[in-house]
């Protein structure tokens, strides 16, 4: 999602006339769009911003800008914590970006943190020549997992009109685009709000019509909201690859109650279960939380059993990182980090031993 937000911003300042350049040094614009999931992306992004005041020294009328997740969560105090700052915005601001450098060319220095809900007023526009691109279809979440910041900072679910949503897609595929991959939060929650009656599985149908498009992708799911029609129109389609990446985050049942997850391991492996039966070759990645707050050892041991059983093709492993705002965060039983490292490298090793089983059942067969 912030890839497609890069995008976005960078295609609406190419078509206000700006021009990119390799060379920091010659920049009359500096944007850094950030991440706040977790604290060590957040620390990057702020370390990286303190770099800039080199270049605004040698240049006072640079404009540099901090876009994204962090500008959401500590708002206009960064303004006074970085003087070399122009323009702070968040993700629902974007829209807005004109406006904002035209204040910050005067001299001023400004902040869009709520946006004026204008997600979608502008059109997925495509720079330069590519056969594969992004198309958020939804923005937010409604979900308010305990450890998670993002209805916070990118707020509640929208969903994009269908109509507009299949106009973007066709005008990609008129200028040769023929990959796009749906994009939200929670895509399989897509269509509440909408005054039309159209859900994900719905979506999917109509985005598979479109003539010379070859290939559809989305991305990310919820477990709570995958239903047999999602799995089996995913079946059913050629064009729509045959991949799922599904979140479990631990396979714990206590774990996940604490986490606001909406479903047990039961449920997840029916899921997978399902999806296979439907889709012998499909591939299956997850990501997984580890230490979070009162996680004991035998937790961590059902999250390890999850991965012998389901045996993903991949896996996206985390510490857990407290975040503000989350509840999580005034949980009880935080894990000390040296734990946290050896409950990840531990995750680590047997996805590795089980990818490596999984080649060789690939060259035996071969």
């Amino acid at each position: 999602m912030n890839v497609a937000d890069s995008e976005r911003i960078r295609s609406l300042l190419l078509r206000d006339g700006y021009q990119e350049t390799a060379d920091m040094g010659e920049a009359g614009l500096i944007i850094l769009n950030t991440c706040a999931v977790r604290k060590h992306a957040e620390d990057r992004a702020l370390a990286r911003l303190n770099s800039l005041k080199h270049y605004k020294r040698k240049n006072p009328d640079l404009i540099i800008g901090l876009f994204g997740c962090v500008p959401s969560f500590y708002g206009e105090k960064l303004l006074e914590e970085f003087p070399h700052l122009s323009i702070l915005c968040g993700p629902k601001g974007i829209g807005e970006i004109n406006s904002l450098l035209q204040k910050a060319e005067k001299g001023e220095r400004v902040a869009s943190l709520n946006g004026k809900n204008n997600l979608f007023d502008d059109r997925c526009i495509l720079t330069g020549k590519k056969k594969a691109v992004f198309l958020p279809i939804m923005q937010g979440c409604d979900n308010f997992c305990s450890y998670c910041v993002v209805p916070y900072t990118r707020g509640r679910e929208r969903s994009k009109p269908s109509l507009q949503i299949m106009e973007e897609a066709e005008n990609l595929v008129s200028q040769g685009v023929r990959e796009i991959m749906l994009l939200g939060q929670n895509v399989n929650s897509y269509g509440k709000g909408l005054t039309e009656k159209i859900d994900f599985a719905g979506l999917l149908k109509l985005v598979g019509k479109i003539k010379d498009l070859e290939k559809i992708k989305f991305m990310t799911s919820h477990p709570k909201d995958i239903s047999q029609n999602l799995l089996e129109v995913i079946a059913s389609s050629e064009k729509i690859e045959k991949r799922l990446h599904l979140p479990v985050q631990s396979g714990s049942d206590s774990i996940l109650e604490r986490m606001n997850r909406g479903y047990t391991v039961k449920d997840y492996k029916k899921i997978i279960k399902n999806a296979r039966e439907l889709m012998p070759k499909i591939s299956i990645s997850t990501d997984i939380i580890v230490g979070f707050p009162g996680e004991r050892e035998d937790d961590f041991r059902q999250t390890l059993k999850l991965l012998t059983e389901i045996r993903f093709d991949s896996i996206f492993a985390f510490k857990y990182s407290n975040r503000p705002k989350t509840a999580a965060g005034r949980f009880p039983g935080q894990i000390p980090q040296e734990e946290k490292e050896r409950r990840l490298k531990e995750i680590l090793e047997l996805q590795r031993e089980i990818n490596r089983a999984k080649r060789k059942a690939v060259q035996k067969i071969l």
